[in-house]
């Protein structure tokens, strides 16, 4: 045998496919299930107070018992973080306590509007009314609740997020006030929940999110909890009252105006400009199904009617644009295109003052506009649709006697010129502003 053929050890039998081991007990896996099996019997217990029958026939008392409910809940955090020293079973009970809040919130505002309704009560099914016996009743039971909620409020916010305990606190109470108004009108209930949605995100993006000690399973529960309250007024309206063409372009708005916020924080360039598409598609429709409830309320008919449709949305789409990348242009060109069009439209349907007006204006806000960033096309376009109304208004002056065509061609020149003067007097401090917002973008785009 040769050298090289002895150090060529031998090939080997391939070794036996090893044997699956065995599984083995996991701890943490069984508490994570027992928790989440627990909570959601918790939540689906809380859902049955919103039976009738409960307690008799007595609304108080059948609020009583959901109150009591989340007393039981604390007392259980207390006995497991004490007695058995297990903090996250502990926790798990304090978010619950707050999850069941809102339903009794709003259950105690059932109660406070069946006594101090603003407006007429519609009919509703029998599980969903609660007829507090007289109004010093239902404000009794507004001042027990508020005793018990604060201080069990407080306490689990601490537990959860010990640092913005106070802000989130008075967030979720914030919220939860909203409840108790003894208002059930479509429109202001979409009015005040979608203020009410943007002011929390807001708050959530600015200060809440990217804290480290708000990234836990705790601190995520925590900061969900106020968008509780806004939510069930929405979903209120739409399973008992309800909810026209108005309301649900209310509802689209709401979601424009949230994804425009969460626009903010994106950093990909693909997603903000699908984002802002998208955005622009709801806030279109939204707009769309809130007009013709304007114009009735208006009485506006013919060019009125129209400004009121492409204007709104003209501006809705320029401020969706901020949050795109290279859809940008393309969505200021919509933008423009819309109120250029809205106006020559509204003066052609309709010869007044109103429509010539509105020709003037967002012209020659268009035809500034694009002077002031040197874009030819925009600064030719607003210049011809100014010089179309204004043309429509020196006819509609040598046709009829009315004071108001001179004075509101007088007023927009003087505007112009006292704002030529003000920007003349702010030069420097507008080109700073105006060159600050570019860098910031454009390093936001690069970045």
């Amino acid at each position: 045998m040769s050298p090289l053929q002895s150090s060529v050890a031998p090939p080997r039998d391939p070794q036996p496919a090893a044997a699956a081991a065995p599984r083995s007990f996991d701890p943490d896996a069984l508490t994570r299930a027992l928790r989440i099996a627990g909570a959601a019997l918790v939540v689906a217990s809380a859902s049955t107070f919103m039976l009738q029958h409960w307690g008799g026939g007595n609304d108080l008392i059948r609020y009583g018992m959901l109150v009591g409910q989340s007393l039981l809940l604390a007392a259980a955090a207390y006995f497991v973080g004490l007695s058995l020293r297990e903090g996250r079973s502990a926790r798990t009970f304090l978010a619950l306590v707050l999850a069941t809040m809102p339903v009794s919130f709003a259950v105690l505002g059932g109660l406070v509007y069946s006594q101090f309704h603003l407006e007429k009560v519609a009919t509703l099914p029998s599980y969903a009314t609660w007829v507090a016996p007289s109004a010093l009743s239902a404000v009794l039971a507004v001042v027990g609740t508020l005793a018990v909620f604060l201080p069990l409020a407080i306490v689990s916010f601490v537990a959860l997020s010990r640092k913005e305990a106070k802000a989130l606190s008075l967030a979720f109470f914030a919220g939860n006030f909203l409840l108790i108004a003894p208002v059930r009108q479509p429109l202001v209930i979409v009015l005040v929940a979608g203020l009410a949605l943007a002011a929390l995100l807001r708050l959530e993006l600015k200060r809440f999110s990217g804290r480290p000690q708000l990234d836990t399973v705790e601190g995520r529960l925590a900061r969900v909890m106020p968008f509780a309250a806004p939510l069930i007024m929405l979903g209120r309206v739409f399973h008992l009252y309800h909810a026209g063409p108005t309301f649900i372009g209310g509802v689209l708005l709401i979601a424009a105006s949230c994804l425009f916020q969460l626009l903010g924080g994106t950093d990909s360039a693909g997603k903000r400009d699908l984002g802002a598409w998208t955005c622009m598609i709801l806030a279109g429709l939204g707009w769309a199904f809130c007009w013709p409830e304007l114009t009735r309320q208006l009485d506006a008919d013919g060019a009125l009617a129209i400004l009121s449709l492409g204007l709104p949305a003209a501006a809705l789409v320029g401020v969706v644009s901020q949050r795109a990348v290279k859809a940008r242009g393309p969505l200021l060109g919509i933008a423009t295109a819309t109120a250029l069009l809205s106006s020559l439209v509204a003066c052609v349907v309709e010869l007044d003052s109103v429509a010539a007006v509105g020709c003037i204006i967002v012209g020659v806000a268009i035809a500034v506009w694009g002077a002031s960033v040197r874009a030819l096309v925009r600064t030719l376009s607003g210049s011809l649709v100014a010089l179309f109304g204004l043309g429509v208004q020196v006819w509609l002056a040598t046709h009829a006697d009315n004071v108001l065509r001179w004075a509101s061609l007088s007023i927009v020149g003087v505007l112009l010129i006292v704002g030529s003067a003000y920007v003349e007097r702010n030069r420097a401090k507008i080109a700073r502003f105006w060159e600050e917002a570019r860098a910031r973008r454009l390093a936001h785009e690069s970045a």
